[in-house]
């Protein structure tokens, strides 16, 4: 066994199959995307070099444009209410002596329902008629206080980032739960014995200890937030008025509807770089904090 390990075939036999999955599934499509990025090509007829149009025309691309900075919405939802969110609810289940394991459970439900389920269900509930959401406005006020949620270019966006908070938080608070109970329980018993208050006790020891792990939701909200697409395209396809579109749509639509492919992968090359340059800016600057002993 011994002289198996010390063999680098041995290890050579394990990485090289996840390594050609890696390129096949990665690396290729992304060196095609960049290729097609320089033809003008309908996928079908002959393709026509134009060189760096595409990535010039994203300049001037007006929805584009506004795709992008709906992902940024997505984005500064999760920061900003998802992230606290799920710290908070974190902290409390840590705190509950009696049925953790069920509210662990509770909470990572919505994580394991399809997203097209997820966005068929909030569908239902954001329905005008006979939505529960509208009837229960309805019933403690007057009819004005129900809402188009999915049909008004002002409300759209914002029931599409709570449905998908809805699902993804979930994943978020057993990542942060588990890192929580794993703070060593002397240094927290030190703290009580010292009179620390709960508040004290969570900006003192448990936000410095489970920083590494925010740094991971952090990258984590970067990238699934800048590649967002599915609740999108089955809640409202983009619409209404494009107070929707994010970057992954507006890709589908004009690489498989318009038959721009190159322009399509243009789209996509830069959501590529867009995602690595954060999560670049992210990775350095996690590497520039201390990190915490224990």
């Amino acid at each position: 066994m011994n002289k198996a390990l010390r063999n680098p075939w041995t290890y050579a036999a394990f990485i090289l199959p996840t390594l050609a999955l890696y390129v096949l599934f990665f690396i290729y499509p992304v060196i095609v995307s960049l290729y097609y990025g320089f033809f003008q090509w309908d996928g079908i007829t002959d393709k026509v070099f134009i060189g760096f149009d595409n990535f010039t025309r994203l300049l001037k691309d007006e929805v584009f444009i506004k795709s992008f900075w709906n992902n940024m919405y997505f984005l500064v939802f999760s920061l900003v209410v998802n992230i606290p969110l799920v710290l908070l609810i974190s902290i409390l289940i840590s705190k509950v002596r009696r049925m953790r394991d069920f509210y662990k459970s509770a909470v990572f439900v919505p994580v394991v329902i399809s997203t097209a389920t997820v966005a068929i269900l909030f569908g239902v509930l954001y329905n005008y008629e006979s939505g529960l959401i509208n009837q229960v406005l309805r019933a403690i006020g007057p009819e004005s206080w129900a809402q188009e949620w999915l049909s008004n270019p002002k409300l759209a966006m914002l029931s599409i980032l709570i449905a998908n908070a809805w699902q993804n938080i979930g994943f978020f608070i057993v990542l942060c739960l588990a890192a929580i109970l794993n703070i060593p329980r002397e240094i927290v018993e030190a703290a009580n014995i010292d009179g620390a208050t709960s508040w004290r006790e969570t900006r003192l020891i448990t936000l410095p200890l489970i920083r590494p792990i925010l740094f991971v939701m952090l990258l984590l909200s970067v990238s699934g937030t800048m590649k967002v697409l599915d609740i999108v395209q089955i809640m409202t396809n983009g619409g209404p008025f494009q107070s929707t579109e994010v970057m992954s749509t507006y890709m589908l639509k004009v690489g498989f509807r318009s038959m721009e492919l190159g322009y399509g992968s243009a789209i996509g090359v830069a959501m590529f770089i867009i995602i690595l340059v954060m999560t670049g800016v992210l990775q350095l600057i996690s590497r520039r904090r201390e990190e915490v002993q224990y």
